[in-house]
């Protein structure tokens, strides 16, 4: 059985996801590749699109907001969008890798390769199992362009809103959002933080900007460490935001409670050592801190499926949302002093989030690929 995983290069999570999918079938024996489905349409078109998100959400998040509330006034299940006209537009040059590569599934962790199979099912090019993948806690717009044979929702206080937005009764698996099966809770907390080679007494605050090191870390810093307190320790990861990363070493070069570290892959280990986590809310970072069981406190969540992620968590408890830098030093104080707050929150972070999320998509997949090829 051969599975195609169709991401693309719009920040780490999506391309987490696929990598997640793709441990959890190989597993199962299932041979897989990963492929930018936005590379069909070009090596320039894939690099404008993940160059041009990565600067957009480092420099001007509110451009990104602006374009997602466009997007969800425009988006419609009555007739598709733009967005899915121009994945359409080269879903032809698919055909020959799905063929030559004797596809049996594909699996979309983005809009776009979704966008595009789609396409390629209405028009005949393509008829073995479908899957799409929602990789945040929001109905993303234009979704519903999409036709897979089973959408994993990414909870299931998301079904309501995927039946209302038009999408059939029956593709609708709510699953979650796939993480890497080496992403496991975490057991004993002093251990893993002697692991990183933190002492375990020490309160150990983490501040992650996703992968693209987005959300003003410096800015962010300059209003925390004032309100640490003095045994606490800080580990600041700026992703591949390098500017982010100098001027925040410049800014903590005197305090001996903090480090700064560039791109980390994965994280697992600083989220199991940390006591309290500080992201914004990209679906694939606080789905892995959720598994492991890390308290969180979001702040400057990127304008649009970020926002509405925050606004999720907090309505469920799973994270405090800090809604401006004012409010970030004592809610991040709040969870840092009272283990009573983050046990409790963790318990709702392993009540709400399945730990074994890839691997049970997984077996749904391989055996519904394999009634499809039995038919």
């Amino acid at each position: 059985m051969r599975a195609l995983i169709f991401s693309t290069h719009t920040g780490g999570g999506h391309d987490a996801a696929a990598r997640a999918i793709q441990q959890a079938l190989e597993a199962y024996g299932v041979e897989t590749r990963i492929m930018d489905c936005v590379a069909f349409g070009g090596a320039w078109l894939s690099r404008v699109v993940s160059d041009g998100y990565v600067k957009l959400v480092q420099h001007y998040p509110d451009g990104f907001g602006k374009m997602y509330h466009i997007g969800e006034v425009i988006s419609t299940p009555r007739m598709k969008s733009p967005i899915y006209l121009m994945n359409s537009a080269y879903a032809f040059r698919m055909v020959k890798e799905i063929t030559d590569f004797g596809t049996d599934m594909i699996i979309c962790t983005h809009l776009f390769g979704g966008q595009s199979v789609t396409h390629l099912r209405k028009h005949g090019q393509y008829k073995g199992f479908f899957a799409m993948v929602m990789t945040d806690y929001t109905f993303m717009p234009f979704l519903e362009d999409i036709r897979p044979d089973v959408l994993c929702v990414s909870h299931r206080a998301m079904m309501k809103e995927c039946r209302e937005k038009g999408l059939p009764e029956g593709i609708l698996m709510p699953f979650g959002i796939p993480v890497s099966p080496d992403c496991n809770p975490c057991t004993d907390r002093a251990a893993a933080k002697r692991k990183v080679g933190i002492d375990p007494a020490t309160p150990h605050v983490l501040l992650v900007g996703g992968s693209m090191g987005a959300g003003n870390l410096p800015g962010i810093v300059a209003r925390l460490m004032p309100s640490l307190p003095g045994n606490a320790r800080l580990t600041l990861v700026c992703g591949s935001n390098t500017a982010a990363k100098e001027q925040a070493e410049k800014l903590l070069s005197h305090d001996r409670r903090a480090q700064v570290l560039g791109r980390v892959t994965p994280l697992y280990d600083l989220m199991a050592a940390a006591d309290v986590l500080i992201t914004k809310s990209g679906g694939l970072t606080t789905t892995e801190a959720m598994t492991i069981g890390t308290p969180m406190v979001i702040v400057h969540p990127i304008r649009g499926c970020e926002t509405e992620n925050a606004t999720f968590f907090e309505r469920m408890g799973l994270a405090l949302y800090a809604r401006s830098l004012d409010e970030l030093p004592e809610k991040t104080s709040r969870l840092l002093s009272s283990q009573e707050a983050r046990e409790r929150m963790i318990a709702t972070q392993h009540r709400e989030i399945d730990p074994e999320c890839s691997m049970h998509f997984a077996a749904y997949l391989v055996e519904k690929t394999r009634q499809r090829m039995e038919d």
